[in-house]
């Protein structure tokens, strides 16, 4: 999901959050995560932070725990079949061998290459 998605599915009000820079470069997000602000929806430490965009407020920073990104997992730019197909061929590349656990079984399948 989107950020704007997770400060939803958390209960987070925008209007709560500290103004963003509307396109922030990756040192700038990466100094935010350093301060480990508190997380947005728990007030726990945050390990992740990441730009809200709401139609009625200016950006805001969406900062999350460990829990609270588990629980609003962002959305994959391409299919899981896809990645795993791509990161096997990349050990291959190298002679590395690669174990795999995905949860698209239940954490039940395996897959080595």
């Amino acid at each position: 999901m989107n950020h704007e998605e997770a400060a939803r599915k958390l209960g987070v009000d925008p209007a709560s959050l500290t103004p963003a820079p509307a396109a922030p470069r990756f040192t700038e997000t990466w100094a935010r995560m350093q301060q480990e602000p508190p997380c947005s929806a728990c007030g726990q430490p945050s390990r992740t932070s990441g730009v809200v965009r709401d139609l009625a407020h200016r950006p805001r920073w969406l900062d999350r725990c460990r829990d609270c990104f588990l629980a609003t997992p962002p959305i994959l730019r391409r299919p899981l079949s896809q990645a795993i197909t791509d990161i096997r061929e990349a050990a291959a590349e190298v002679g590395l061998r690669a174990v795999l656990h995905t949860d698209e079984d239940g954490w039940q399948d395996e897959l080595s290459g």
